[in-house]
């Protein structure tokens, strides 16, 4: 199965495949030509609120979480709200939780993102100040850096001020493995 958004998204070169395609293992389907969202399965609709224009979009989102909270899919609420986040980028989240009537928690994935951006601008914080203050040093010391919790990279930070010698760093560390 293949799934397009629409007719006008399935490529028009398709020779390699031709043979693959017209031999009737494969089934296209376009999901603009699938009905309203409010009359397919869950799953289903989901993939359609990716397509529904702007103006349909509150309504089907709203619909779906709906159902999604009749049946306790909380993956499903997340998939929604980050659809709808992107496709009304322009808008704050007060505004979309406003729209859908929901108080929306942040999705995971951006939760995710974030703490993500965190951990590496940490990571490269450190790495920098004690590049600056002790000038380079071994990979070994660097990947034991790297392998640090969000957490650790604060103490560690924190702790480098103190230090006076890449030893500081070394006895750090090892307290870190044996901690």
């Amino acid at each position: 199965m293949i799934i397009f958004g629409s007719r006008s998204l399935e490529p028009s070169n398709s020779t390699i495949h031709r043979a693959l395609l017209e031999s009737g293992q494969v089934r296209r389907v376009y999901l603009d030509e699938l009905g309203k969202v409010q009359q397919q399965p869950l799953g289903l609709g989901l993939m359609l609120l990716t397509t529904v224009p702007e103006t349909e979009a509150v309504e089907a989102a709203q619909f779906l979480l709906e159902q999604a909270q009749q049946q306790s899919e909380q993956a499903i609420i997340d998939l929604v709200t980050t659809i709808i986040v992107y496709k009304f980028s322009n808008l704050s989240r007060e505004e979309i939780e406003a729209m859908l009537g929901l108080n929306l928690e942040e999705p995971r994935a951006f939760r995710d993102a974030r703490e993500e951006g965190r951990i590496e601008e940490a990571r490269s914080l450190v790495l920098r100040l004690l590049k600056r203050r002790f000038g380079e040093f071994s990979d070994e010391l660097q990947r034991q850096v790297q392998v640090l919790s969000l957490e650790r990279l604060e103490a560690l930070g924190d702790a480098l001020l103190d230090f006076s010698s890449l030893v500081d760093l070394e006895a750090w560390l090892q307290g870190e493995v044996k901690g």
